[in-house]
């Protein structure tokens, strides 16, 4: 999938370059790797300089071309290098293509860090090496994760959050050791707790459901993964950033640590099918928030329901469509449990349909919100979850 930031795509770019460099020192073209190496200095250089003069909505890419306009522009290019190459036979490769995920409209980029020059100087400098005799790779998962940027949404309180393109990252199996499957990791993160921390973490987590999240003490955040391969996949990508960079995935001033590997409990089994628990309810009714009940309404009696410090995010798609997220699989159920009695009563809740839906950590979810402003039939914002 296309990176959604100019941000992501530079990191996807110096990845290429760094196999491509890595390709020719294997063969034992050292100098040539090397010469690519400086190059992509220079790259990142001009890059740097010209992402200083960007707006943060303006680090967003455009949408990409619709199949055929791709596939004009693919075949011209391929004339184009054919034109340019000397005699002998020609070999191309067939672009795999994948979905294009893009939705068009206003995207927000997250107000919190973008890489420094100095940051994008590291990623491009560690290509080359200056070792005329020693093959040295940098991991591809370090590069892609160079945007330490992702999504969110609309906060608890009704607010807009923060938001990013990057795409995330689909790890290699040699990351994750062989694990049992009835095995849950636990984590944690130490660093200061802001506001709408919560969502500052999941926005950051796209390996897989979470069972939990917790703040335990000022400073301390417990995170617990249904599955340990998972928790383990995300601790070996935020090594990978720190390495790269200097923070990990969470950004400078936070540290992750794994704490424990535990044995499933009854709440990690309900996370299976058939139940197939999650952190996020989706409520459904025609005409949901009309003739008495506004969304303003079902937030309060959410959050009266969940309790204090518990909802990762709300949001209201529409007049008959509307998705929570807590920040446990616990809560998302006793607020089910209500909704159950609820809709079988003589109520504005009367007929809703409430079901689990996949995590935002484990599934891409588009948040789409419907306005009547004039000109725009729609308010776009996208959740990257992988």
């Amino acid at each position: 999938m296309r990176p959604y930031s100019i941000d992501g795509a530079m990191a996807e770019a110096l990845n290429h370059l760094n196999l491509i460099s890595c390709h020719f020192r294997v063969h034992g073209q050292h100098h040539v790797a090397n010469e690519i190496g400086k190059l992509s200095i220079m790259i990142v250089n001009k890059f740097s300089e010209g992402v200083e003069h960007l707006t943060p909505e303006e680090y967003v890419l455009a949408p990409e071309q619709d199949s055929a306009t791709q596939e004009s522009a693919s075949t011209q290019l391929s004339s184009h290098i054919d034109s340019q190459k000397p005699n002998g036979s020609t070999y191309l490769c067939d672009t795999e293509k994948e979905n294009n995920g893009y939705v068009d409209g206003t995207r927000k980029m997250p107000e919190g860090r973008h890489l420094h020059t100095g940051s994008w100087a590291q990623v491009a400098g560690s290509i080359s090496n200056g070792r005329s005799h020693e093959v040295q790779c940098m991991s591809p998962m370090s590069l892609a994760l160079g945007s330490v940027s992702k999504p969110s949404q609309s906060s608890d309180d009704g607010t807009e959050g923060r938001e990013s393109g990057n795409a995330g990252v689909t790890l290699p199996a040699s990351v994750s050791p062989d694990i049992p499957d009835a095995k849950a990791g636990v984590i944690r993160v130490y660093g200061k707790i802001t506001r709408d921390f919560i969502q500052y973490i999941t926005t950051r987590i796209h390996e897989g459901p979470l069972q939990d999240i917790r703040v335990e003490t000022n400073g301390r955040t417990k995170v617990t993964f249904q599955h340990a391969a998972q928790a383990l996949a995300f601790l070996n990508s935020n090594q990978d950033m720190e390495r790269m960079l200097g923070y990990g995935r969470l950004g400078e001033g936070y540290r992750v640590e794994l704490a424990e590997i535990v044995d499933w409990d009854e709440d990690h089994r309900r996370m299976n099918q058939p139940i197939r628990e999650r952190r996020r309810l989706s409520f459904a009714r025609k005409r949901l928030f009309a003739e008495g009940m506004s969304p303003d309404k079902w937030k309060q009696d959410i959050r009266a329901l969940a309790g204090p410090g518990n909802i990762d995010f709300l949001w209201v798609f529409n007049s008959g469509n509307a998705t929570a997220v807590f920040t446990s699989t616990v809560v998302a159920r006793r607020v089910l449990e209500v909704f159950e009695d609820w809709k079988n009563g003589r109520n504005v809740y009367s007929g809703v349909s409430v079901t689990y839906s996949s995590d935002p950590c484990e599934k891409e979810l588009v948040l789409v919100r419907e306005t009547n402003r004039p000109g725009m039939a729609r308010n776009f914002i996208k959740r990257t979850l992988r």
